[in-house]
């Protein structure tokens, strides 16, 4: 293989969340191996070494007639069904198993079902037109090879091929950068209003979603400021960086409690959201890193990326159990584990760690499997795209899109988020017509 496309699902520019940040990543340590095309929603403005185009669908199509394979992820596959008749191979990449957030973001709505429906639709189609597949870990990739086998994708041609499936589905995780990070400017201590020079600051490493539990850390922090008056907590990311996606509730949860109890910009402070090439001089500022979730499915088959970027820096993480990198960081002793939902626990686990800050140590060998240039490795060799077991899948039938976007304008129409449908339906019919 010589020439792939990247499809980016989010805008890649100065402020990036998730998955911007891998397809960013994923383009450039591919670039080094292959001719690399990457299309974005907007207009990126950053510099690489390879075409960055905004997307549109014919200049899409020109290079994508052209390319060995396109990487894709998301809901822009069952959006844009041309893409599927292009007879270019599709690489599905599942590292994000958005079904399973969808539980959590319309719990409340009464088309809840309906919304589950579509979204495993939107799942079933790309299981069923991808080549080949990538996920974030051992674990998503057990879940994924069971969905593959319930529409007959394992089956005896591909166990010809492989006997592990590994041709089939493989793991690209989450990486971080080979550079050292270096501290550029003081970012927070004494520098950030109400945080002073000898502070301890509590970071919270990207977005507030509606799957997390920042709730617990504020929590905790009320208790802790009653003690001392030294330990701040503070969130990177409050507003989506992409206009496109809709405010999520866990902001506004977070923000009212943190009134609620007289914390906010004394002992717990919002921030809107942070370049991605200035994110290393909070990290490095900062004193703990926080990772916190609920007890929920998400959290099982979740891949924390925020703990990536503490290791990068150095960073002892407080995680709640139960995903695969908070069991990372208690076998590597980088941090340590807490129970869901208890604020007491994590209270005293702040406290303790506090004291022993030089316990945590995270060695260049805990980085290196991490390395991007490691991470895309299964992209790089050439033993993929090699599946003839495609067409013993099983036929079945999901929801209609009228269904999809009836429910999702209802959900968003229901929570009166007005200034968001307008803009939505704008950029939608705006990328219709490119």
């Amino acid at each position: 293989m010589n020439k792939i496309v990247i499809l980016s699902p989010d805008s890649i520019e100065v402020k990036m969340a998730g998955p911007a940040i891998r397809y960013w990543n994923i383009a450039k340590e591919l670039s080094k191996h292959l001719e690399v095309t990457l299309f974005t929603p907007n207009n990126c403005l950053l510099k690489a070494d390879f075409p960055v185009i905004e997307f549109s669908r014919k200049v899409f199509i020109e290079h994508a007639k052209k390319a060995d394979a396109i990487i894709i992820q998301g809901t822009k596959l069952w959006e844009s069904p041309y893409i599927k008749k292009l007879g270019i191979p599709l690489i599905i990449d599942l590292y994000d198993p958005f079904i399973f957030e969808n539980f959590e973001m319309f719990s409340d709505s009464t088309f809840s079902l309906n919304m589950h429906q579509s979204s495993l639709t939107i799942l079933l189609d790309q299981l069923k037109h991808g080549d080949f597949f990538i996920c974030a870990s051992e674990k998503q990739r057990d879940f994924w090879l069971g969905m593959l086998s319930a529409i007959n994708r394992i089956n005896p041609k591909e166990y010809e091929i492989d006997k592990t499936f590994y041709h089939l589905i493989d793991i690209v995780p989450f990486g971080l950068s080979e550079e050292i990070p270096t501290k550029t400017e003081q970012v927070l201590k004494g520098v950030y209003p109400g945080i002073n020079r000898d502070d301890k600051v509590i970071l919270w490493g990207g977005g507030l979603w509606d799957w997390l539990d920042p709730l617990t850390a504020i929590r905790a922090i009320s208790k802790i400021c009653e003690q001392r008056s030294d330990v701040k907590l503070f969130f990177m990311g409050t507003v989506h960086p992409n206009a496109n996606l809709a405010d999520m509730t866990m902001v506004t949860k977070a923000m009212d409690l943190s009134n609620s109890l007289g914390l906010t910009d004394k002992y717990v402070f919002f921030n809107e959201w942070v370049d991605y090439n200035k994110r290393h001089n909070y990290l490095l500022e900062a004193d703990i890193g926080l990772s916190l979730h609920f007890n929920h499915i998400e959290t099982r088959f979740s891949f924390r990326t925020r703990i990536l970027d503490y290791i990068w820096c150095d960073l002892p993480v407080i995680s709640t159990e139960g995903d695969i990198l908070s069991e990372y960081v208690t076998v590597n002793k980088i941090g340590l584990n807490i129970p869901c939902e208890d604020a007491d626990t994590l209270a005293e686990t702040i406290n303790k760690m506090l004291s022993n800050l030089n316990d945590y140590v995270i060695g260049p060998n805990l980085k290196k499997q991490f390395y991007w240039q490691q991470c895309v490795q299964p992209l790089v060799k050439d033993r993929y795209l090699i599946s003839t077991g495609k067409n013993e899948q099983l036929s079945i039938r999901g929801s209609s899109k009228f269904s999809f976007y009836f429910v999702k304008l209802h959900y968003y129409f229901r929570k009166k988020q007005y200034s968001f449908l307008i803009r939505k339906i704008f950029n939608t019919l705006k990328s219709r017509f490119k």
